[in-house]
């Protein structure tokens, strides 16, 4: 699995963007991008739900996501 510093080395632009960010202190910034790759968009979900709503729903996702991993990590496991 990459790690996040490799995924962000392969796209230029979005390492750019996020160093700016740090270094301004713009963390708000940092966690809309954030959202926006939880959503799989550009920050639009963000733009239209709100930001509460989509950190509410980034966390639902994520633990979703992580329920359907272990899922399938114990049917292969108790498969064999």
């Amino acid at each position: 699995m990459p790690t996040s510093k490799s995924l962000i080395s392969n796209n230029p632009l979005r390492r750019v963007l996020i160093e700016s960010c740090v270094e301004g202190g713009d963390y708000k910034q940092l966690l809309i991008e954030l959202l926006a790759v939880v959503h799989r968009d550009g920050g639009q979900y963000t733009q239209l739900a709100g930001f509460a709503t989509s950190v509410e729903d980034a966390i639902i996702r994520v633990e979703e996501m992580r329920m359907e991993i272990t899922n399938l990590f114990n049917a292969r496991k108790k498969n064999g």
